[in-house]
């Protein structure tokens, strides 16, 4: 699951989720049957769930990161983000022991500030916690991009955003008991995975899609395409 700066995180995603999907062939290519059943193959769908929440990871931090490096490349003044941002920004200068640490905003320096900002973040709720729930999405994109509730963004047909926030939630949950405990309390079923794959999936795209709409309003310009839901991924 490589990183290139260039590629817009939704088709890394894709390509990072085509590897859940190859452990679903190997799946199907397994044999063993025993009336019309096959046995031992669970661990390819527990492994299969571990893998896409990665993704999920992957993409959540991808997305965030190039978003700040975009808008912050673009704008002219600190204006363009929102008082929160700039606030949370500012906290370790208003804090500091060392007067002479408000002279970093000085001239561009906010630029340096607020990268500081995303790299303590990141920290925050990335490098230590690695459980993307919604609410770590949400308060992630509010601090850094000023951005309230995303995840009231993930709706679609017969899907809420709080079903959607609930849904994650569990599935995370069920990678954590996959990941700790070896076993989940039910069966992980390749429909199950399947679902899971198509749901993450989803998400993406109105997170993906969120995040565009605010940033072409801070800019006037697009930061990637408009990631459109697919039912098959793309190769």
């Amino acid at each position: 699951m490589g990183r290139r700066a260039h590629v817009y995180p939704h088709v890394i995603l894709w390509k990072n989720m085509a590897e859940v999907e190859r452990l679903l062939e190997i799946h199907a290519k397994t044999v063993g049957k025993k009336k019309g059943r096959k046995y031992g193959v669970e661990v390819l769908n527990k492994s299969a769930i571990v893998l896409l929440v990665a993704c999920w990871e992957a993409f959540v931090e991808d997305l965030a990161e190039d978003a700040f490096t975009i808008l912050l490349r673009r704008v002219k003044n600190h204006g363009v983000f929102s008082n929160k941002v700039l606030t949370e920004a500012g906290k370790s200068l208003k804090d500091s022991n060392n007067p002479c640490d408000i002279w970093k905003l000085a001239g561009d320096g906010w630029r340096s500030v607020l990268k500081d900002h995303k790299t303590a973040l990141f920290e925050r709720y990335i490098g230590k916690l690695n459980t993307p729930r919604p609410s770590q999405v949400d308060a992630l994109y509010e601090s850094l991009l000023g951005i309230k509730q995303l995840s009231d963004s993930w709706h679609w047909k017969k899907m809420t955003p709080d079903t959607a926030r609930t849904r994650l939630d569990k599935l995370i949950e069920l990678r954590g008991s996959i990941a700790h405990r070896v076993k989940s309390s039910s069966k992980v079923l390749k429909k199950n995975v399947k679902d899971h794959i198509d749901f993450v999936n989803r998400v993406a795209v109105q997170t993906s899609n969120a995040v565009h709409e605010t940033i072409l309003k801070a800019t006037g310009k697009e930061p990637w395409p408009t990631f459109t839901y697919r039912k098959q991924l793309p190769s």
